[in-house]
């Protein structure tokens, strides 16, 4: 593990952390459907107001790209799956989407990791592995194309390296310097973070390197990637923080009831814009319903 004893701690408040985003930026999107989305990094950029960024997810998507679009958020979006599972389609993407209001790159989970590689290795392109040719993608995506192996003079499948300017990660636990460990399915968000310029870290808990819990050989993402650490309990509220609380099912049928309604002004209005910190969130969502979600809590 790197040395950060000599190293500035780079614990930051919310807003400070998501001030890093500007507008028109590209995003990239930590977690996986609903599990270790960075939803309070996400409330407090619509709070933040920041407009036409591109997402670029890890590489599927729920609430926490859905959030973003029914804020009017974003313009561009790498797609590869945006919804609520079990809940259905992910409301906003699909409404903005039948009004052409995003501009949408169709794409796969392959071609998103491979260009994500090839961001991380800082290489202008990366090309695809014969298993996922051949592809329909090229007709559907502009930024998919062939070209010919210089070795074997084979046509081979390309895809555009993918660098976002800041990228959006929720982990469990980290230390002031960023060194962090993270539980669940999240297995590109290292990578994500390793492709970005920036990496902003929401942490449900700030853990000293003394704490007799801490242990270097489970640090799952290095710190030297990481520009601030945000300590947020229940950060990844409503989606779940594997081995801290599970995703808040009533919630988010709330919210994409709501967004179905046309209620977009009204959700936000309870839940982001009226609730002007992490805390007030919290509070709106209330003590007992947060309770309830603990990982190993014993039913009444």
């Amino acid at each position: 593990m790197i040395d950060s004893s000599k190293r500035a701690p780079k614990t930051t408040p919310l807003d400070e952390a998501v001030a890093l985003v500007n507008d028109g930026d590209t995003v990239g999107l930590g977690g996986v459907h609903a599990q270790n989305a960075p939803m309070a990094l996400i409330r407090a950029l619509i709070r933040r107001g920041v407009r036409d960024l591109t997402l670029i997810p890890s590489p599927s998507v729920g609430i926490a790209a859905d959030m973003l679009i029914a804020a009017g958020c974003v313009r561009t979006m790498h797609v590869c799956y945006v919804g609520m599972e079990f809940l259905g389609f992910a409301p906003a993407f699909r409404g903005a989407a039948e009004r052409g209001e995003l501009e949408i790159y169709e794409t796969d989970e392959a071609a998103l990791v491979y260009g994500l590689r090839g961001g991380a290795g800082r290489l202008p392109f990366m090309a695809m592995p014969p298993l996922f040719e051949p592809t329909d993608l090229p007709r559907v995506n502009p930024m998919v194309r062939t070209t010919r192996d210089p070795y074997s003079g084979r046509e081979v499948t390309t895809v555009p390296s993918l660098r976002p300017d800041v990228s959006l990660i929720h982990v469990q636990r980290s230390d002031p310097y960023g060194n962090a460990i993270q539980f669940g399915t999240a297995p590109f968000d290292s990578l994500l973070a390793k492709a970005s310029d920036r990496v902003v870290l929401s942490t449900d808990e700030v853990m000293m390197r003394e704490d007799p819990a801490y242990d270097p050989r489970r640090i799952d993402l290095l710190g030297v990637l990481v520009n601030a650490v945000v300590d947020v309990p229940w950060g990844a509220h409503p989606t779940s923080s594997p081995g801290l609380y599970n995703y808040d099912e009533e919630h988010m049928r709330r919210y994409v009831e709501r967004i179905r309604a046309g209620e977009v002004d009204s959700y936000l209005d309870e839940f982001i814009t009226g609730a002007a910190r992490h805390e007030a969130y919290l509070e709106r969502v209330g003590i007992g319903p947060l309770l309830d979600l603990r990982v190993g809590k014993v039913s009444s």
